[in-house]
């Protein structure tokens, strides 16, 4: 390992200088702000994720995946808002000074993703953290024709539920980590877990067809109740319409993980959202075309504000606790 002997400046030169891919508007890193020009007839789209070590990300994690999970997060709320995604701000808080094997890999996993979602760095900060851990905060900015930005409030009535893929393989990703368990056997799930796959270039088939969205990051209850509740809905979930990957499956036929585990897990990255009846088939068929693995798994109610899973006569929820909480 080879500690770091050049001041901020310079680091900032040499491993982030390059990811912004020498976009005017991040002015080579040398202002105070970035600048940034929005198309006419469009808005600008701001999220932002923070991951903390050893609680978004395991202690050790190699420095590529971490770069990679800290941008595929945020694109993943864009996507969710049918936007394209435009450039991200990166902000680092590192806990002792870096060592240059960790910057470079950690500057090139952001580069290939760069590359791959069309996005650039605009600007950001780097900083020390008093404590072991390190921190990483990102803001994503995207861009959606005035008007067409996908909310989470507006789901309607008989609306389906529909998936953009499988869930629950993100909580057994992290629970064969942290267990112990054979990777192996699992390493589909360990691979989602790690480095998540934001659903990016579909944002045209969202704005066209959903009445709400979100992203499946606090587990897939979570989720879908955030869009109930903003839309002054109920949800109905029928677990007989969900498929589970292989990895989860078998995990959920050996016992390994419950199905409880697979609903609440979160980190899944899937866009969970609200489609009319009319309009779900030509959604399905387009999510199809963008190799996804869509299915509808329920309907949005508005006779009740609760949330109804059919099916099952073995899991027990508590509504007050259905998926990731900080606090």
């Amino acid at each position: 390992m080879r500690i770091i002997a050049m001041n901020e400046f310079e680091m900032i030169e040499r491993y982030f200088l390059p990811l912004t891919r020498g976009h005017a508007g991040a002015g080579g890193l040398r202002d105070d702000a970035a600048v940034l020009g929005i198309p006419d007839g469009h808005e600008l789209v701001v999220t932002s994720d923070t991951l903390n070590e050893n609680v978004h990300f395991l202690a050790g994690e190699l420095p590529s995946n971490v770069a990679r999970k800290a941008l595929r997060v945020n694109l993943s709320d864009l996507a969710a808002m049918g936007a394209t995604p435009l450039c991200y701000q990166l902000n680092i808080a590192f806990p002792k000074k870096p060592d240059e094997a960790w910057l470079a890999a950690f500057s090139k996993a952001l580069e290939e993703d760069n590359e791959a979602y069309g996005v650039f760095c605009s600007g950001g900060d780097t900083t020390s953290i008093k404590g072991e851990y390190l921190s990483i905060s990102m803001t994503a900015m995207g861009i959606v024709p005035k008007g067409k930005a996908v909310r989470r409030s507006g789901a309607q009535n008989g609306d389906y539920i529909v998936l953009t893929g499988a869930v629950g393989d993100a909580y057994l990703g992290l629970k064969t980590l942290q267990e112990g368990l054979d990777v192996r056997a699992y390493g589909g799930a360990v691979s989602r877990y790690q480095i998540p796959c934001p659903r990016m270039n579909i944002e045209g088939i969202v704005r066209q067809y959903a009445h709400a969205a979100a992203d499946i990051s606090d587990g897939l209850l979570a989720d879908c109740m955030h869009i109930a509740n903003a839309s002054g809905m109920g949800a109905e979930i029928d677990l007989q319409k969900m498929v589970f990957s292989e990895d989860v499956q078998c995990a959920l036929d050996d016992g390994i993980i419950m199905l409880e585990d697979v609903l609440k897990g979160g980190d899944d990255y899937e866009l969970i959202l609200a489609v009319s009846p009319e309009n779900a088939p030509l959604m399905i068929r387009e999510l199809k075309k963008n190799d996804l693995n869509p299915m509808i798994i329920g309907f949005f109610r508005s006779q009740t504000l609760s949330l109804s899973i059919l099916n099952t006569r073995t899991l027990r929820i508590d509504g007050k606790n259905l998926g990731w909480k900080h606090f």
